[in-house]
């Protein structure tokens, strides 16, 4: 799944572990000369018996750390 939010772009994955599923989410900057590369990766999140409870668990995640994490438009140091 990707998805815009805010000024970031998102992508959340989902995998099946040991059983049941954990999602992770990459979260970057919109296309701007100030910060692009910049990215930040989740790692994988807990896991989950569904996909779809995994997959809502990392935008969830995502969409609060770029609420944590925005900075006058820019990735903040987490």
């Amino acid at each position: 799944m990707e998805f815009i939010y805010r000024s970031f772009k998102v992508e959340c994955i989902v995998r099946l572990t040991k059983g049941n599923y954990v999602g992770q989410a990459t979260i970057s900057r919109l296309s701007s000369d100030e910060g692009q590369g910049q990215a930040y990766d989740s790692g994988f999140l807990r896991s989950f018996p569904t996909e779809a409870k995994a997959l809502g668990y990392a935008r969830n995640f995502a969409e609060l750390w770029c609420d944590e994490n925005f900075l006058d438009g820019c990735l903040g140091s987490a």
